[in-house]
Parts: structure tokens; C-alpha cells; sequence
């Protein structure tokens, strides 16, 4: 089994993880047109093309975990516009590759694996589990996140 943790966002990552807990992670990639920004659909499609052709890759059974995202109180119209594009971008292109997708709250993976709404707490925690995973400065905190997602779909869900 593959899993396929996301944490979706303009700052948010997606992390490809193996059965045994190995780690491929990466920023979602995004466009910007003035004020609109948006992810990259296609440059996503490529990290799966890329992940599926690897020796071992993600062809096998797969599954994604999202994080549950909503429009968050006093957010502006266009923030929350922007956000629901960049959301809607990272499903397509899961369904496009034919992945199962699954929603989780975060307070619900979070408390599964003994976390907070600390955003620095994710990443201390992801470091600790993933030490080789590319989690070296503070702002990779969506990197974390997405690894953690992934954790949480490997070892947690459904328990």
C-alpha cells in the first residue's frame, strides 16, 4: 500500500510514503497571476507521473489522505476564493490519477498522533519519525504536516 498525505495550502506539501515508511516530500508547486495564485495542476500531475515510474513507485494500491480545510472566520473573500481553487487543483489531480481519497480533520490526525494545533510541534514531531526527511528549516512546517498526514494514513487511520 502507498499513501499520499497532503496538506493543502499555498505553503502546503503532499508527501509520497511507502508501506515501510519511506519518505518522498515536496512543496506544492504554485502558479501566480497577479493577485491569483493557484497549484500548479500540472506540475503536481508530474511528481505522481514521476513517483509511479520509480522502481517501487505508486502504482500499487494507493491511497490519499487530505487534510479537511475550510475557510477559516474573518478571511477575506478573495483569500478564501484563492484557497478553494488551490484545493480544488490538488483533488482533480488525485482523481485524474485515479486515487482513492480520504478527508481527515486535523484536530482528528493530530490527536492521534499526540499534537496540538502547534504548527512547530508537527514539524519537531516529523523530525523526530523522519529524520532524513528535507524538514531542515522552520518554514517547512507543510512539509511536516503532509508527512505526518501520510503517518497518520500508514499507521493510525480507521484505528
Amino acid at each position: 500500500m502507498k499513501y499520499v498525505g497532503v496538506d493543502p495550502g499555498l505553503h502546503g506539501a503532499i508527501c509520497f510514503m511507502d508501506s515501510f515508511g519511506g519518505v518522498k516530500v515536496h512543496d506544492l508547486p504554485v502558479i501566480t497571476d497577479g493577485k491569483l495564485k493557484w497549484i500548479d495542476g500540472s506540475m503536481l500531475g508530474s511528481l505522481f507521473m514521476d513517483h509511479e515510474n520509480m522502481p517501487n513507485g505508486f502504482r500499487n494500491e494507493k491511497l490519499a489522505v487530505v487534510e479537511r480545510v475550510h475557510a477559516m472566520p474573518k478571511q477575506g473573500v478573495s483569500s478564501s476564493f484563492n484557497f478553494g481553487v488551490g484545493f480544488g487543483s490538488i483533488l482533480s489531480v488525485l482523481q485524474v490519477h485515479g486515487v482513492p481519497i480520504e478527508f481527515v480533520q486535523p484536530s482528528v490526525w493530530k490527536k492521534a498522533l499526540g499534537l496540538s494545533q502547534d504548527k512547530k510541534a508537527s514539524l519537531h514531531k516529523a523530525r523526530l519519525l523522519y529524520p532524513d526527511a528535507p524538514l531542515e528549516l522552520e518554514k517547512h512546517e507543510g512539509r511536516a504536516e503532509a508527512i505526518l498526514i501520510a503517518h497518520y494514513a500508514r499507521t493510525a487511520r480507521g484505528r
